[in-house]
């Protein structure tokens, strides 16, 4: 007999049974620390589908921004408890080339000073006791002789060597600082605090979990990441089938009216850009390369969804900047994927629109829409430089298409699951606008 289909995965009957089934009724909530987030789960050893698999244990895996990926594993070996605390770890740097990261140099510095930052931030700092010298806290060397540290900034990483000499008490005499040459090799080894989970602005976390076990064979096997349990952080609790009819309901009325858009998800974490600014911490507004965001990339996408029809007015107007056209209006969408300010949206016909404040009705903390005001972009606007890739190319999701002779676009299909493929109604929106070619 199955399980209800709100305990188990939805598609449990095209279940492959080589792989154990995920624990179910994940949750994640603020571990009331900063930086932290507990997630806790039922054991996968209690579903009677793994009864044939020695479960070892489950994995944890996170993703920030986008619950589609790429997902990174958080735990080096199976967890064998129902808890896991996702918290900010400390990390070592070992002899980090910092030759070419000064910021003020003696020979170019009015006061003399010899300054560069660290790659990491921000830096780990434990006082040294009866000595006013940071060498403890950070150590570096220039041309493999140590240098002495004066001072260390840690939000910022900005390590300043001291260049006052040192009475030698054996030999009596003074010692010269050791200081870097233009053409010195500096290294530097420090501890600094890997960034984790972000909570003093809106970061979205999601997590999955799946389990572990060894086949009869003695195999390690998991669940596939894609049909792992998941959450994030702003789950409190899980839809039930009431809430979940409701949800089911909505996108039916958008999938007979709403209109198909692309939308692409601000990075927030990342590889920094190199136009980010170390004295101001703002990235250029004008880059090609992370298009304002300071992350490599700038945006995660694209991804179909469904908003509510445009009912709003069009018009152009006059400003100091010249006449402009005006296009804002308020539409909602479903609770997936969690959108943002400053996310963006595609159109079919490649207008491009900047997403306002989200508002998220929930019931219980159960998300259920997204409301939200969307506004027309200028072309001069670098959102409009950040490419449309191929669809076929993209990693996520995967049951992207397209169609030879219909453009790049990504054909809209009927949504019941029990309608064979072949058999599916496609058409170019969801309410099949301008199928007919003249």
């Amino acid at each position: 007999m199955p399980s209800p289909p709100d305990r188990l995965p939805a598609d449990l009957e095209v279940w492959d049974p080589e792989y154990p089934i995920p624990p179910l009724n994940i949750t994640c909530a603020s571990g009331y620390d900063n930086s932290t987030i507990d997630l806790w789960w039922s054991s996968p050893a209690e579903l009677s589908v793994n009864t044939s698999f020695n479960i070892v244990g489950v994995n944890v895996y996170r993703s920030f921004d986008s619950e589609f990926g790429p997902y990174t594993r958080l735990n080096a070996l199976p967890i064998q408890a129902n808890f896991y605390v996702d918290r900010t770890m400390m990390r070592v740097a070992l002899e980090e080339d910092v030759s070419d990261r000064f910021l003020a140099r003696a020979e170019s510095d009015p006061m003399a000073r010899f300054i560069f930052i660290t790659r990491n931030t921000p830096l780990v700092i434990q006082p040294a006791i009866n000595t006013p010298y940071a060498d403890l806290n950070v150590y570096v060397t220039v041309d493999g002789v140590p240098a002495r540290v004066l001072s260390v900034i840690a939000s910022t990483g900005e390590v300043e060597l001291d260049s006052s000499p040192v009475f030698d008490v054996v030999n009596q005499k003074q010692t010269p600082a050791v200081l870097p040459s233009p053409n010195s090799k500096v290294l530097c080894s420090y501890r600094y605090i890997e960034q984790g989970p972000r909570t003093s602005l809106y970061q979205r976390l999601f997590y999955r979990v799946t389990t572990v076990a060894a086949s009869q064979t003695g195999e390690l096997i998991e669940t596939p990441i894609h049909r792992a349990s998941q959450t994030n952080s702003y789950e409190i609790e899980k839809l039930d089938y009431i809430w979940r009819e409701a949800i089911r309901r909505n996108k039916f009325i958008l999938a007979q009216a709403g209109e198909r858009v692309k939308v692409f998800i601000r990075k927030t974490v990342g590889v920094k850009c190199g136009c980010l600014s170390d004295l101001y911490k703002q990235p250029a507004s004008d880059c090609l390369v992370c298009y304002g965001t300071g992350i490599i990339g700038g945006y995660d996408g694209p991804y179909d969804i469904l908003i509510a029809p445009d009912e709003a007015e069009k018009k152009i107007a006059q400003s100091n900047r010249g006449r402009n056209f005006e296009h804002v209006y308020d539409t909602w969408t479903g609770p997936n994927p969690l959108l943002s300010m400053r996310d963006f949206m595609v159109k079919l016909n490649g207008d491009r629109y900047g997403i306002g404040a989200v508002k998220i009705p929930t019931n219980r903390g159960m998300q259920l829409q997204q409301h939200f005001m969307v506004s027309h972009l200028d072309e001069s606007d670098i959102i409009y430089k950040v490419p449309v890739l191929d669809v076929t190319t993209l990693k996520v999701p995967q049951t992207r298409y397209i169609v030879d002779g219909e453009g790049r676009a990504t054909p809209m299909t009927t949504d019941r699951e029990a309608i064979p493929a072949e058999r599916q109604i496609r058409g170019r929106t969801a309410t099949y606008e301008n199928i007919n070619r003249r």
